[in-house]
């Protein structure tokens, strides 16, 4: 089967970066903590990097903010080095994993995501259930791409455990990443697609339009996953102590309750970091 495939569009930094995260030039005047988070969760981390700095005078926290695999991509091919990588389902920080660039007792699951189905506000396909998805009336579905995102692998994975994977990937269009998934079925180019309930849809108001879409259904747990969101201090770290510091941050209860401020569910209990996925 060949995918119809959509180049992701180049998001430029304007807007999206705070600082010149992964730059290592010499510092002077105040310690630099350079933060990757991904652009989805722009919200609580922009109030974890204000509280951070609030409670480490001298400390700048250079946050950089992008979709978790081009985060990656920057870390892997790019050869650029942060103290701290966040991700949302843990899939993208497995390759870094992979790469001996994260030690899996410095991974942090902190949140545990809900994998929805959304559609245009109109739903003009009238769809009501992801079995929907294989009438007629579903003529694209969008899905982020599967190699390089964790909703996009979580995507695939609860088609194919639904039964439904077959009947459906001759409608697939692959996106570049969530995002890019939430464009084309607010524009109505695509009759539905997947994403996390609070990544991004509540998460970067200032990108997506959340009236736009309505979401149909939460897709059933054991159908994929778990997906965790994730936290991570980078081996190759300078500033270990800061690094563990901002980790413990987005751990502890101040943290917890900055993302419950955007329905980014917290975990009960502390989850295992992500293991090698086998790719669907």
């Amino acid at each position: 089967m060949q995918w119809r495939v959509l180049m992701p569009m180049v998001v430029l930094a304007t807007g999206l970066v705070l600082g010149a995260g992964g730059c290592r030039k010499a510092e002077s005047g105040p310690v630099v903590l350079h933060v990757y988070a991904p652009c989805g969760m722009e919200m609580p981390f922009m109030e974890l990097e204000t509280l951070f700095e609030q409670a480490h005078p001298g400390v700048d926290v250079n946050l950089l903010l992008d979709n978790a695999h081009i985060l990656t991509e920057r870390v892997l091919d790019n050869g650029e080095r942060p103290d701290v990588i966040a991700s949302p389902g843990g899939h993208e920080l497995a390759r870094l994993t992979e790469a001996g660039l994260l030690k899996t007792a410095d991974i942090h699951p902190f949140s545990q995501l809900d994998l929805c189905l959304f559609v245009p506000r109109a739903n003009r396909a009238a769809v009501t259930s992801m079995d929907d998805l294989a009438k007629d009336d579903v003529k694209v579905l969008a899905v982020a791409d599967p190699d390089k995102t964790s909703i996009g692998h979580f995507t695939v994975q609860a088609l194919q455990k639904a039964g439904l994977w077959e009947r459906v990937k001759g409608k697939v269009v692959i996106t570049g990443d969530a995002s890019q998934t939430y464009k084309h079925v607010a524009g109505e180019k695509a009759d539905a697609s997947f994403a996390y309930r609070s990544c991004p849809l509540k998460t970067a108001p200032d990108k997506l339009e959340y009236s736009k879409v309505r979401v149909i259904q939460s897709v059933p747990g054991e159908l994929y996953g778990p997906a965790y969101a994730t936290v991570a201090i980078v081996g190759s770290t300078s500033h270990r102590d800061l690094a563990d510091a901002f980790v413990q941050l987005v751990l502890s209860d101040a943290g917890k309750q900055i993302m419950a401020k955007y329905d980014l569910p917290c975990l009960a209990e502390p989850a295992k970091g992500p293991e090698k996925e086998t790719k669907p």
